[in-house]
């Protein structure tokens, strides 16, 4: 394929009748020319996976007729305009792998069509704003691997639509609201390694589309609530290295399409005859816990390596102590 080089020219701003500038998939370096701010019919812009610098054009606020910006795979710098908030028609902003810093516009919960916000893979720092809940058509929110700080606020659950929440890989601090589990919608919710605490709530039990369900890495206390049993479609579960005590909730064998297990690194006792029920499961590591008892005389539990078992000192196999 043929790879576009060079800048944007500036003149694009002339092009007055232009409603979609799709340049993504080239080589294209230099800065986002603030002319583009000029091309009021614009509907869609699409430059991602480029080589493109320098900030993003506050100008782009001029085009009310956007309805999908997508920047991400560039080398963008500075921060989101907060003229962005103007734009009532966009339903996708995506910002991802950049080198964005700043925070997160409050201004942005005025885009009241948005449904995609992705801005995971930068510098951005401070709070998620709690007018992020105006944003009630949004299915989708990415903001992992970021800088963000203070607490996951509680007005995510405004967003009744939302399907899928990654905020992994910050500095979020507080415990996991409640309130998130009114989201009827969400089946993906990624929390991974930020520094919550904290119980899991037992609201839990009402996501019951949930397939994915990460909590690894931080610093939450308490026992696994029974009520993750209602979780039917839960396929992906990962509470890593917590705090987490007491025993596997006998419920959990209800979660008949989980494939994926990883309860290492916590301080989980009792046996693991509740899982030997689990028909799909094919990944397992209860490494480094408190277990106990016999092993479960199952193909799964025959084949797990030893590195997934050990650090459990009650733990026997037909070989011996784990």
């Amino acid at each position: 394929t043929t790879q576009l080089s060079g800048s944007i020219p500036e003149e694009i701003g002339n092009c007055s009748e232009l409603q979609n500038l799709y340049l993504y998939q080239n080589s294209i370096s230099g800065p986002i020319p603030r002319q583009i701010g000029e091309l009021n019919k614009l509907q869609s812009l699409l430059l991602w996976q480029n080589n493109m610098v320098g900030a993003i054009p506050e100008e782009l606020g001029n085009c009310r007729d956007l309805s999908e910006i997508d920047l991400s795979e560039n080398r963008l710098t500075g921060s989101i305009p907060i003229s962005f908030g103007k734009l009532s028609n966009l339903k996708g902003l995506q910002l991802s792998v950049n080198q964005l810093s700043g925070i997160i516009p409050p201004e942005i919960s005025n885009c009241s069509s948005l449904t995609q916000l992705e801005v995971d893979n930068n510098a951005i720092s401070g709070e998620i704003p709690s007018v992020i809940g105006n944003l009630r058509s949004l299915k989708l929110f990415y903001a992992w691997k970021n800088k963000l700080t203070g607490k996951i606020p509680n007005s995510l659950s405004e967003c009744k639509d939302l399907q899928s929440l990654d905020l992994s890989y910050n500095n979020l601090t507080g415990s996991i609201p409640k309130q998130l589990f009114v989201l009827k919608n969400l089946t993906q919710l990624m929390l991974l390694s930020n520094d919550l605490e904290g119980f899991i709530p037992t609201d839990i039990g009402n996501c019951t589309s949930l397939n994915r369900l990460r909590l690894n890495q931080n610093r939450l206390v308490g026992n696994i609530p029974s009520e993750i049993g209602n979780l039917k479609n839960l396929n992906f579960l990962d509470l890593n290295n917590n705090h987490l005590v007491g025993e596997i909730p006998p419920t959990l064998s209800r979660c008949q399409n989980l494939e994926f297990i990883d309860l290492s690194h916590n301080k989980i006792s009792g046996n693991l005859d509740d899982l030997s029920s689990l028909q799909n499961l094919v990944s397992l590591n209860v490494s480094f816990n408190e277990f106990s008892g016999e092993l479960p005389n199952t193909t799964l539990f025959r084949k797990l390596p030893l590195s997934d078992l050990t650090g459990n000192k009650g733990l026997h196999i037909s070989e011996g102590d784990v």
